[in-house]
């Protein structure tokens, strides 16, 4: 027989007769020994050997190192690829492997040429155009990518370590539409009909369930692929469990998420998107501390990530530290812009918030502004301005604000809660209450509502109406030391001073700079005859707060009727 084999357009046509009876491109040549080639790459060679082999013309052995240090020395890989094309230029199979390495070492560009020396030599070449399509995706090159993945998928041969499905979801990320990712479940669907257990598929299907919102199905879908067969990359389980994260989060399935996030992260302690979305879900359960632990990872990990400084950001101005969420936000803006036009909305917001915060009102004031100019449309925002603008005492310009807030979004409970602060503000009490009322409709639960609305009712002498909405909330908020404290002022203009008195205990033991409150707790022990306790509390206001007209007044009368008292005894 004769040996030789014909080429055509740089092909060897050997291997155009194989691929004919098999789905995916075979090795051109024989392989060496499995256990002689792994001796070769974990063994260290004398130098006369290294040097005779780097001088070895033999291409098989070079496209055989470059398969198996694909794994484990990708960059090694390279250089056995390098070689091995070297000696055999028109081979596309060695081109596709090296294009697939440098996919993997994230060099796009020089993938996509490697790729295209592949597609050059084999026009019908799926696994070529399909690694294509990836390196177009993380080059943000979405029509190009289309175009590949969809040329893999037409011409459906040569897939090697691709496949359909692989192309498919690629395609499907590079649309990014609901109705390609419906379109990706139903072919993924009939995939799985011959290979009901593959688990990559599974997981691409419980992807593009999450992505159209079918959420419980895609917490099915991933749980199977986790059971499957484990035909996937080293990577593709912790993307499981994160996509079971999401999904169980649409679900408000909170506890779940944070269970799927803190898998996915045991899994790959690395993902930054991972810890980003544990903090988020934190967040969202109200665990501030958690959530900063979680974001401050991601930030290490993703440092110029836009929207992990914004959450970040947020994050830190609920847990009143003030400096760092300016500086976080700050930065998010700088950040590598990876947002929509409402994050940048936020961050500005946040800014805002973080510099009310340090009384710097004016610059707070300018990036108010800044968020509402580029959200208009945004209610929070508005409301968010307002308070700013109490604070600068401008009434009238707060209440415009938050009416603004209010007819665009009327269910806010934050915002009825700031109109009722500002109409206090104007000294129109029994409106601001019942701005305070349309709030606890929509959150009964919240204690700081509770607390302001009890300092009105006492303004308008109902006592009994104030004891019980400073109840609520102390209810709401045991550890809210403004609620204790209205309820100790509650009680003494009820003449209730023993009550008042372990209120306002309770208060300083919660915020010990509370001036205001070493204050009451001095009178309340002065009308109960305890004089020593009484200038001991009225004192220690005076420490905080020299300029306590209350307290100084009333340690003074304490302090002369004691030196009266001491002068009439016999």
């Amino acid at each position: 027989m004769n040996r030789r084999i014909k080429r055509r357009n740089g092909v060897d046509e050997r291997m155009g007769r194989r691929d004919r009876h098999r789905s995916s491109h075979p090795a051109t040549q024989p392989f060496l020994p499995l256990l002689f080639l792994i001796a070769l790459t974990l063994l260290p060679l004398p130098t006369l050997a290294r040097e005779s082999l780097e001088n070895l013309k033999d291409p098989n052995y070079w496209s055989q190192l470059c398969t198996l240090l694909s794994t484990t020395k990708p960059e090694e890989a390279l250089t056995a690829c390098e070689r091995a094309i070297e000696l055999r230029q028109g081979d596309p199979q060695l081109w596709a492997r090296y294009g697939q390495l440098q996919v993997k070492l994230k060099k796009y560009p020089e993938a996509l040429a490697s790729l295209t020396q592949a597609v050059k030599r084999q026009s019908k070449y799926a696994q070529a155009l399909t690694d294509q399509c990836v390196a177009w995706i993380a080059l943000k090159q979405k029509d190009a990518a289309i175009l590949a993945c969809e040329q893999a998928l037409k011409i459906n041969r040569y897939w090697g370590n691709r496949s359909p499905v692989i192309a498919q979801h690629y395609r499907s990320v590079a649309i990014d539409q609901p109705e390609v990712y419906q379109q990706a479940v139903q072919f993924y669907d009939q995939a799985l009909t011959e290979k009901p257990n593959d688990s990559l598929t599974l997981f691409y299907r419980a992807e593009a369930l999450e992505k159209i919102g079918k959420d419980a199905a895609a917490i099915e879908s991933s749980e199977l692929a986790l059971k499957g067969n484990g035909n996937w990359d080293p990577e593709t389980p912790m993307r499981a469990w994160y996509v079971r994260g999401l999904a169980h989060r649409n679900l408000s399935q909170l506890e779940f998420a944070a269970q799927a996030f803190d898998q996915a992260i045991h899994l790959e302690p690395n993902d930054g998107d991972s810890w980003f979305q544990l903090g988020q879900t934190l967040r969202q359960l109200k665990r501030p501390t958690e959530a900063l632990v979680a974001l401050n990872r991601a930030v290490e990990l993703q440092p110029k990530a836009a929207q992990v400084l914004l959450a970040q950001c947020i994050v830190l101005n609920q847990l009143q530290q003030a400096e760092a969420a300016l500086a976080a936000c700050q930065k998010a803006i700088q950040g590598d812009s990876n947002w929509q036009p409402a994050d940048i909305a936020q961050a500005w917001n946040q800014q805002s918030q973080a510099l009310t915060v340090l009384g710097k009102l004016e610059e707070a004031l300018a990036a108010a502004n800044r968020a509402v100019g580029m959200r208009p449309d945004w209610a929070e925002a508005w409301s968010d301005r307002s308070v700013v603008l109490w604070y600068l005492q401008k009434y009238d310009e707060a209440l415009a604000s938050v009416q603004k807030s209010l007819e665009l979004n009327s269910q806010d409970a934050r915002a009825w809660a700031n109109q009722g602060r500002i109409l206090r503000s104007l000294n129109q009490p029994e409106n601001a209450l019942a701005a305070y009322a349309e709030s606890l409709k929509r959150d009964p639960q919240d204690a700081g509502t509770w607390a302001n609305q009890s300092v009105v009712q006492w303004s308008l002498g109902d006592y009994p109406a104030a004891l019980d909405s400073a109840n609520q909330a102390i209810t709401a908020n045991p550890k809210l030391a403004q609620g204790w404290q209205n309820r100790a002022v509650a009680l003494v203009a009820l003449e209730n001073y023993p009550e008042a008195q372990a209120s306002y205990e309770q208060a300083v033991s919660l915020d010990a700079k509370n001036a205001d409150a070493w204050t009451g707790l001095g009178l309340v022990l002065a009308q109960q005859k305890q004089y020593e306790a009484a200038m001991e509390s009225l004192q220690t206001a005076l420490n905080l707060n020299p300029n306590n007209l209350v307290a100084q007044q009333a340690l003074k009368a304490i302090t002369e009727a004691q030196q009266q008292s001491s002068l009439t005894k016999p």
